[in-house]
């Protein structure tokens, strides 16, 4: 049976009361898990790795963060176990060292069956209501109802926060068995089909910056006009809006140019941040439409890039002069709007839509090094290419003119093949840790993401905290995502020496 999961969001269905309850609970969360990390680092630069736990009442009991002890304990608990859980991933090697998370960020706090109810109603449904706090005669504080049995959901929900919107997500089992994507693939294999047989049932997507979608049979999905004109507006809006709230804190005289000081710069903020809101909305919906559209008309097994989306928006590396001497120029501005440009059509996200929603209507995903398939014709397969213009890619073989996108989507679909006759898809699928090759001994997980935290990490000290859960007033219970921004704590760089100190307990 499949877990799934929803995510709605319940800003306006909630009451001042309940949004007050909640960004205290959220704040408080975020705060205790701060503090379980630098506590975690402090012992790590003890060589005392192995007495990190999850206990959380020596936080509570400081005096600076008093104002813990007024949120529910059952939330405290859930944060401090919740990130003891990310630093066992660590040392297994499944996942990075947790980073601190400010303000500015999406934060959230994970509620369990203390703290609600779930009621069944007619057709279906069910009614979940969040307790103020967990006792023998609770204060019912908010309630929604939900598409789903009470036996279907999970004994635990997330609320989290991002700016002034607030979302319940949380999982559910919806009883259809279904097969994995691994599951799928291996089918195929175990046909026995050759190479043509295999390549018909096969549909190749080419994901771009102009075009985001163009696959091997036919299908082009791009931005409309009315959508791109739209999206235009609001960053020429923003730019301006932008260098409106530059003025202002110039002529303010700030401190600290990246923090807001009067209502008016709040005013400013919100404006923009309501902008880049819109954005991701518009976004998301033509992602969400887009993804379906493409995974009805593909056939059996939609094949992919493997795109390394991180690697390629990186920041362009300075270069150092003639001599040694200052910087030469490195085309930065260029390279900055390229990556402007990929993360704007959120490629990664198009692809993931892609993948969960292929395998719920039972088709499979293949992921293909994507290294020069928009240079190799698909004829011969060979790179004697030419491309006069974007969209144009000319074979010098004879083999003749062809849309460059459609090409690339054609070379993704042979690329499939032999991944899925030689079962590379397997390989793939293992975790992190089974498939590392190492040629030199290096330092355990744990201690090697360490050092890349301490660098950037940002510690949300007690006195914004409290100013976040308890200075609150209910007109600025829902702030600005652009409100003030994380007070940084550098971390003293950790010890050689130290980088082993963690082992699985």
């Amino acid at each position: 049976m499949a877990i799934r999961g929803f995510n709605i969001e319940i800003t306006d269905k909630m009451s001042s009361k309940a949004a007050t309850h909640f960004a205290r609970w959220i704040g408080g969360s975020n705060v205790m898990r701060n503090q379980k990390i630098e506590e975690s680092l402090e012992l790590i630069r003890a060589d005392k790795g192995s007495d990190i736990d999850q206990k959380y009442a020596g936080i509570k009991a400081k005096p600076e963060l008093s104002f813990l002890k007024e949120i529910p304990p059952q939330i405290l608990r859930n944060a401090a176990s919740m990130l003891f859980s990310d630093i066992n991933a660590c040392r297994s090697g499944l996942r990075k060292f947790p980073k601190p998370k400010g303000r500015n960020r999406k934060r959230s706090c994970v509620v369990t069956k203390e703290m609600f109810i779930l009621e069944p109603l007619n057709e279906g449904r069910a009614l979940l209501t969040f307790y103020e706090k967990a006792s023998k005669k609770p204060a019912r504080m908010f309630s929604i109802k939900l598409d789903y049995e009470p036996d279907q959901l999970a004994k635990q929900f997330r609320i989290s926060r991002q700016g002034r919107r607030f979302y319940l997500s949380g999982s559910y089992n919806d009883g259809v068995e279904s097969a994995t994507n691994e599951e799928l693939l291996k089918g195929f294999v175990a046909q026995s089909l050759s190479d043509d047989e295999l390549l018909s049932q096969i549909t190749g997507i080419d994901r771009g910056v102009k075009l985001p979608i163009a696959t091997s049979d036919g299908l082009r999905k791009a931005y409309s006009p009315e959508t791109t004109e739209r999206l235009k507006r609001l960053v020429q809006k923003k730019a301006r809006y932008q260098r409106i709230l530059a003025r202002k804190k110039r002529q303010n005289n700030n401190k600290n140019t990246r923090r807001v000081e009067s209502n008016e710069q709040q005013k400013l903020a919100d404006k923009i941040a309501n902008f880049d809101a819109k954005t991701a909305r518009i976004r998301h919906d033509f992602l969400h439409q887009t993804s379906k559209e493409v995974v009805l008309s593909a056939k059996s097994i939609i094949a992919l890039e493997d795109l390394k989306l991180k690697n390629m928006t990186k920041r362009a590396k300075p270069k150092r002069g003639k001599h040694g001497r200052g910087y030469a120029r490195n085309n930065a501005n260029a390279k900055s709007s390229l990556n402007r440009s990929l993360l704007n059509v959120a490629l990664g996200k198009l692809g993931d839509f892609i993948k969960y929603k292929a395998n719920d209507y039972g088709k499979a995903v293949v992921e293909v090094s994507p290294a020069g398939t928009s240079q190799t014709c698909h004829m011969c397969g060979e790179k004697n290419t030419i491309r006069p213009q974007q969209d144009t890619l000319i074979c010098l073989n004879g083999c003749g003119t062809f849309h460059a996108d459609d090409n690339a989507s054609i070379v993704v679909a042979q690329r499939a093949v032999p991944y899925i006759q030689e079962s590379t898809f397997a390989e793939k699928a293992k975790t992190r840790k089974k498939t590392a090759v190492r040629k030199k001994a290096v330092t355990p997980p744990l201690g090697s993401e360490l050092a890349s935290t301490e660098k950037s990490g940002e510690l949300e000290t007690a006195s914004t905290d409290v100013s976040l859960v308890c200075s609150r007033t209910q007109a600025d219970v829902r702030p600005s995502s652009t409100a003030s921004l994380v007070q940084r704590n550098s971390l003293t760089t950790m010890d050689a020496s130290v980088t082993g100190v963690l082992e699985t307990r």
